[in-house]
């Protein structure tokens, strides 16, 4: 094998190399198109689970929470467009909704949910009771 063929397959790999950083770049571009997923915590206890979801600067008169079999789903729109440009390597990102969507533990009793907002603190609360 001489220099030149293996140049060209290093060359090649690099482009291929290339081509597959673009791709993961093009999605997280995509991945930040305006969406955030929201932060929450989900405490379990004897007798219920509590799942408390953070959404500062969110709209909660434009609060949607969906519950079905095995996943809490839930969208809001900001207040305001948040632009990460202060803090962050990543320029021009910014979002303008919250949305996520994560599971209930498989004894949750989905039809006694109940949801309250604090809309001082911006917090939501989910309550599921366990079955029994």
């Amino acid at each position: 094998m001489s220099f030149h063929d293996v140049f060209d397959r290093i060359r090649k790999r690099m482009r291929d190399l290339m081509e597959e950083f673009e791709a993961e770049i093009e999605e997280l571009t995509q991945t930040y198109s305006g969406v955030i997923q929201p932060l929450y915590t989900v405490t379990e206890y004897p007798d219920r689970y509590e799942v408390v979801l953070d959404l500062p600067y969110g709209d909660l008169n434009a609060l949607s929470v969906k519950i079905s079999d095995s996943t809490l789903k839930i969208e809001c729109d900001l207040v305001e467009e948040i632009k990460f440009e202060k803090w962050s390597i990543h320029r021009n990102v910014s979002f303008k909704r919250y949305k996520g969507e994560l599971k209930i533990p498989f004894d949750a009793d989905i039809f006694g949910a109940v949801i309250t907002r604090d809309p001082k603190k911006h917090f939501v609360k989910v309550v599921f009771p366990k079955k029994k």
